[in-house]
């Protein structure tokens, strides 16, 4: 039996969510018709074409394309041609299964991927694997508020297993530097405010959610569960955030399709936490330091000035009465300059 933790705080994993909407492994023959099509995207392949590469029949070819049809995939039909893909975001199982390292779980809308992945480990599916979503009805985000989750965003959730020798507080810092990473290869210039909220241009583009899995038996966390959701070209927010929050492609062009970035983005978090020497480039991206903030915590507000990350990732500030502190967990704001 296990628990789950998030963030200070112990709650017992109890919620249902939906199963998942595909099981990958029971489709090997829709799937590798669902790549050939999609990797000659735009093109007709013929029947017989599809079915000797793959050494099926030509009547299970045409069966699967006929599943991918029913499942709102648009493939056009013509005699003496064959199949042809018709070009679109594909932000869904098959791509993803295509695209990721790892085992995908894909939904077009759940309450949250956070609480789906710590329903599979419970269920006892094994780490590393991901749960993805178009579209979050109760996304989650620190401190127990909310998420918004529209559509145009790429909400996912990775799941790892902690190993012997796992520094556990690198998580959650390895992780926002893996996101950064993948946004920066787009050709954007990111920031990290500490902990984990990643920045362009002054506002917030990625909110990121690590929560673990407590093992009944020693009462030790024996995996992770790293929530990320990253506005990507969402276009709409609620009227609170306009002013605050910001997406990669507001205009709605992508440099890429979500699968593809999410892929890329579960490839880039599972590197850094691998990195042993991330904290440095962590350090470079984190644009607080230096700067006056309110540091946050349950026993109150404290003004302070952001010295430093050291080498376990925790933010060494000090007080206005002269005092220090390295933190290793909570939450600070940016301090208006008119209450310096």
């Amino acid at each position: 039996m296990k628990e789950s933790i998030a963030g200070n705080g112990v709650s017992v994993c109890l919620a249902l969510c939906h199963m998942p909407i595909y099981n990958f492994t029971a489709m090997t023959t829709l799937e590798n018709v669902y790549r050939m099509l999609k990797e000659g995207e735009g093109n007709f392949i013929s029947g017989e074409s599809l079915a000797s590469s793959l050494g099926v029949s030509r009547a299970a070819v045409w069966k699967a394309v006929s599943a991918l049809q029913e499942k709102g995939y648009e493939i056009e039909t013509k005699k003496h041609h064959g199949y042809r893909m018709t070009p679109c975001d594909d932000y869904n199982e098959l791509s993803l299964s295509r695209l990721s390292p790892i085992k995908v779980f894909f939904y077009d809308e759940i309450s949250s991927t956070n609480d789906e992945a710590r329903r599979l480990v419970n269920s006892g599916e094994k780490p590393p694997f991901a749960v993805v979503a178009a579209r979050q009805s109760g996304g989650k985000g620190r401190r127990g508020r909310s998420f918004s989750s529209p559509e145009g965003g790429v909400y996912l959730s990775i799941v790892i297993h902690v190993r012997d020798g796992m520094n556990i507080e690198h998580i959650t810092t390895a992780a926002a530097l893996g996101v950064a990473r993948t946004i920066d290869s787009l050709g954007f210039e990111s920031r990290i405010k500490w902990v984990n909220d990643i920045y362009l241009n002054g506002k917030k583009a990625v909110g990121i959610l690590c929560e673990g899995v407590v093992s009944m038996e020693d009462f030790s966390v024996s995996d992770v569960v790293i929530g990320i959701g990253v506005n990507y070209t969402t276009k709409d927010f609620p009227p609170e955030l306009r002013d605050i929050v910001t997406s990669l492609y507001p205009d709605g062009k992508p440099a890429m399709g979500r699968a593809q970035f999410a892929a890329l983005e579960i490839g880039n978090v599972l590197s850094s936490l691998s990195d042993e020497a991330y904290i440095d480039e962590y350090r470079k991206k984190c644009f607080i330091i230096g700067m006056d903030v309110n540091v946050i915590t349950p026993k109150g507000t404290r003004e302070a000035r952001a010295l430093d990350i050291d080498r376990d990732a925790h933010l060494v500030v000090r007080y206005s009465d002269g005092s220090r502190e390295s933190l290793s967990s909570g939450e600070v704001t940016i301090r208006p300059a008119l209450e310096k």
